[in-house]
């Protein structure tokens, strides 16, 4: 189980200084994921990809590798977005302190993500995707900052697909016509 931990959130669209990302140094996970949303909206995926783990980043390949599987359903949604609202963010059960100054006790945490696509896309209404991160130590940092909430995936919600795609894939394990022995799996590539 998992426990909810819901904040107030201001929705933001296409931000007044556009070269700006919401927070000059993000220090939750929240405000990594708007930072991230920032980079996605405006098409900077250089500055996007620098918020992934070096786990993502590695299961990624290059920048040109992830500027490619961004060019696919549902990930191309997430480009020149008209709109993101962080929604809420989830933590590990029993990591969770009524007391924000405690917050920084926990390691990993998902965040749900409402896009709405650019109008110009074929999908006009909003998506929704899970934000996971955990704090990390970049090696690429120049600036040696310590621990940092990085991104180690991008998950779009099941729920919200509509679409048909050959990473998907059902599979049945098990004797007989049980239903709890139903599998999905998703190669996401690593975003």
């Amino acid at each position: 189980t998992a426990i909810i931990y819901t904040t107030t959130i201001d929705a933001f669209s296409v931000p007044s200084s556009p070269s700006i990302p919401p927070f000059s140094s993000p220090q939750t996970p929240e405000e990594v994921v708007q930072n991230q949303l920032f980079h996605y909206q405006t098409s900077n995926l250089p500055s996007a990809f620098s918020y992934n783990s070096p786990e993502n980043k590695e299961a990624t390949g290059t920048i040109s590798d992830f500027e490619t599987s961004l060019q696919t359903p549902p990930y191309n949604l997430l480009i020149n977005h008209e709109r993101a609202d962080v929604l809420l963010e989830v933590i590990p059960d029993g990591m969770f302190h009524e007391d924000d100054t405690e917050r920084d006790n926990y390691d990993s945490a998902l965040c749900l993500v409402c896009i709405r696509p650019n109008r110009e896309m074929n999908k006009k209404h909003p998506v929704w995707f899970w934000w996971e991160l955990s704090r990390n130590i970049d090696d690429e940092d120049e600036e040696d900052v310590g621990e940092q909430w990085m991104v180690d995936c991008i998950i779009p919600d099941f729920e919200d697909l509509d679409f048909e795609t050959d990473a998907l894939s059902i599979e049945e394990f098990g004797e007989g016509d049980d239903d709890d022995e139903l599998t999905i799996f998703w190669d996401v590539g690593g975003l």
